[in-house]
């Protein structure tokens, strides 16, 4: 299993929007209403310019099931089968080079 990029986020959430909400008419100005954000922070989302940080990435997967459904996609096949990040800091089993450095 790989890490997750920040590039596969931004192109999974942005994906995920445009097949959503890309057909409808107003799509930035209705969800930007739904998620409690501006149309043009919606729209910076839709063209893959931005993606959402967390409240936003939150109120958009209350919003949208399909996103939550890949982003929790996203966080099984991030996972390292073996390791374990404790409370302390510290880590068992095998150690992706990220935990590494956070341990």
């Amino acid at each position: 299993m790989s890490a997750v990029t920040a590039a596969a986020y931004s192109e999974t959430v942005t994906e995920v929007l445009r097949r959503k909400y890309g057909p409808l008419r107003h799509s930035a100005k209705l969800l930007a209403q739904a998620v409690g954000s501006t149309p043009r922070t919606v729209q910076n989302w839709l063209d893959g310019t931005n993606a959402p940080r967390g409240a936003e990435l939150i109120r958009l997967m209350q919003e949208c099931d399909e996103l939550a459904d890949e982003i929790f996609r996203l966080v099984r096949e991030g996972k390292c089968p073996g390791s374990k990040l404790h409370v302390d800091g510290s880590v068992s089993g095998e150690t992706p080079d990220l935990l590494r450095h956070i341990a």
